[in-house]
């Protein structure tokens, strides 16, 4: 297996095989693959035709995604080798981000899967209407944030880097007061790698981004990519809460910018019930199921 080093010049490549398995997760995104390089060596390889991301740090070996394009057993098979050659717990050898359709190409042999959490996909038209009954708590937290606080939404600036970082910062530092869940702790302190990533190169990965400025300030932040499946994404939102509102505020002015897609992937609710309320709240068109594929015990081999 010939691997290369992942670089912000492979993404044309990557793209032309994504775009081929058009699915609607959020990792199905060259942006959503390469700002994780901080946390992980991320690798790739051409095994018989089939493009093959493998995601490494100390803990191990895994697939980020399933082959793409021709995923045969041979394919299957090398793939599974190479990550046993590094990982001393099977379970770490393993495929995520299994769309549903894709569970077919897994069920048999030596493979097992098991379900990780749902995305949920809204409509864009209704994110921006938020008519109705249904959306009346998040128009109303819009027209409380408009009438109390002079703000604009406006494209990410390199200049805007130290203070959005800051956001983050203390965005995050709530959230972690409020919660004790380690591994959401954890999950914030990965996700601030993958922004810094993320904000180093945003035209090269063609994400685009805005901010919220309150009095000449970023207060709001939000960035979202291409899905190849045709959705747009929306990978990063976080604001100063004090400012009430501004959440519901920047949600509702980012999915305008977001055309001409009609559908939003809001990602995951990372097994925590209060963000999973929060998502719900937007009554989604639909979940989407992600699944992890890996090998069924240690006596099987493909």
């Amino acid at each position: 297996m010939k691997l290369r080093l992942l670089r912000l010049s492979d993404r044309g490549t990557f793209e032309r095989y994504l775009s081929k398995t058009r699915r609607p997760l959020a990792a199905y995104a060259f942006a959503n693959i390469a700002v994780w390089r901080r946390l992980f060596t991320v690798r790739w390889a051409l095994v018989h035709e089939a493009l093959c991301c493998f995601f490494e740090n100390g803990a191990g070996r895994f697939m980020y995604l399933p082959p793409l394009g021709n995923a045969g057993d041979d394919v299957l098979k090398e793939c599974f080798r190479f990550m046993e050659e590094k990982n001393h717990n099977r379970d770490i050898s393993r495929i995520e981000n299994v769309a549903p359709e894709d569970l077919a190409r897994f069920g048999r042999g030596p493979l097992r899967h098991y379900k990780k959490c749902d995305e949920y996909i809204v409509r864009r038209k209704d994110m921006v209407a938020l008519a109705g009954n249904r959306f009346r708590h998040q128009r109303n937290l819009c027209n409380y944030f408009e009438k109390h606080y002079s703000a604009r939404m406006r494209a990410y600036r390199p200049g805007d880097r130290r203070a959005v970082m800051d956001l983050y910062d203390r965005w995050a530092a709530a959230k972690k007061q409020k919660g004790s869940d380690a591994i959401y702790r954890a999950m914030l302190d990965d996700s601030r790698q993958a922004l810094v990533v993320m904000l180093g190169a945003l035209s090269r990965l063609k994400v685009k981004a805005v901010v919220v400025e309150c009095g000449g300030r970023p207060e709001a932040f939000s960035s979202g990519f291409l899905l190849s499946g045709g959705e747009f994404c929306i990978n990063f939102e976080f604001a100063d809460l004090a400012f009430k509102g501004i959440a519901a505020y920047t949600f509702r002015e980012f999915s305008r910018l977001c055309g001409p897609c009609e559908e939003i992937n809001i990602m995951d609710a990372v097994g925590l019930d209060n963000i999973r309320r929060t998502k719900e709240m937007y009554h989604p068109a639909q979940t989407v199921s992600n699944y992890t594929v890996l090998l069924k015990d240690e006596s099987c081999c493909l």
